[in-house]
């Protein structure tokens, strides 16, 4: 991982973000690249922060899942733009998808 990334840093401003899009991935591909999620939110089991040098920030969390996802699962990605889709792509190197593209939880659980 690039050394300029933060993850689950107290100082990277996560305040407002809001859902963005998703990302196909397990628990276990998340954590081999961001390390550990933090847990025990309202309405989501594991939840991590990113920001990069740019301080664009992006947070990748489950949502009313009520059990940390151990499987394949479309992780919500949180952003204050898109550019937070392109952020978590490049970490995992992985496709992202725009939720102003699907405009709903196309993987169940109704509207986001």
């Amino acid at each position: 991982m690039n050394k300029k990334i933060k993850v689950n840093d107290i100082t990277s401003n996560i305040n407002g973000t809001s859902l963005v899009g998703y990302v196909e991935a397990t628990y276990e591909e998340l954590a081999a690249v961001l390390g550990e999620a933090e847990g025990d939110f309202d309405k989501s089991t594991a939840h991590w922060s990113v920001e990069d040098e740019n301080g664009t920030v992006a947070t990748i969390y489950d949502w009313k899942t009520y059990m940390t996802p151990v499987g394949v699962y479309n992780w919500h990605i949180g952003g204050h733009s898109l550019m937070a889709l392109e952020l978590v792509s490049k970490l995992l190197n992985k496709p992202t998808i725009d939720a102003n593209i699907v405009r709903w939880n196309p993987w169940g659980g109704g509207n986001d």
